[in-house]
């Protein structure tokens, strides 16, 4: 029994002292807010981009905006994507950028636009004998030229800050139409 005192009085001591007891829940809470805090900002920084698409004076809704930079390399873009709503409004998301809606990098962009539709596919009976995958029409919704990165007519040039874009597609443009 006088060892078990002799012990804990040892111990209050070392910890009255600022022995290595008395620093593990500080260094413990250290790191627990380290893990929910971080190491900061992660990826590169990105300006907020958003912007408007219409076919015709129309809003598009759920088509597909790519920004890819026009040069590449560390001065070059960051390659980024969103897609509009009902109201024809996107905010582009940036390949391994932050958070959800953010943007991309400053520089020049080339923009692609597309939207495709499809047959409506009905499911397979479950009773009935496998057969092969469904044969499904595919097309594009936009006019073609706004698909490539080489016929695209559309650019944009990232700017520090809110970037807004109108993009108003011509329903009757054609690959020559670039030229």
């Amino acid at each position: 029994m006088g060892h078990m005192k002799a012990r804990r009085a040892n111990i209050l001591v070392n910890v009255r002292r600022g022995g290595t007891a008395s620093r593990l829940p500080l260094l413990s809470a250290c790191l627990l807010v380290g893990m929910f805090v971080g190491c900061g900002h992660r990826g590169p920084a990105v300006e907020m981009v958003e912007g408007l698409v219409l076919l015709d004076g129309a809003p598009v809704e759920g088509a597909t905006v790519l920004f890819s930079p026009e040069s590449s390399g560390p001065a070059g873009g960051l390659p980024a994507a969103g897609r509009t709503g009902p109201d024809g409004v996107f905010r582009l998301n940036a390949a391994g950028g932050a958070k959800f809606g953010a943007g991309t990098k400053i520089g020049e962009y080339i923009v692609t636009v597309t939207k495709q539709d499809h047959d409506p596919v009905t499911p397979p009976d479950p009773n009935a004998p496998p057969s092969g995958p469904p044969n499904v029409k595919v097309w594009d919704v936009l006019p073609v030229v706004y698909k490539h990165a080489v016929t695209t007519p559309l650019r944009a040039a990232v700017k520090k800050g809110k970037n807004s874009y109108r993009f108003e597609l011509d329903p009757n443009a054609t690959v020559d139409a670039k030229k």
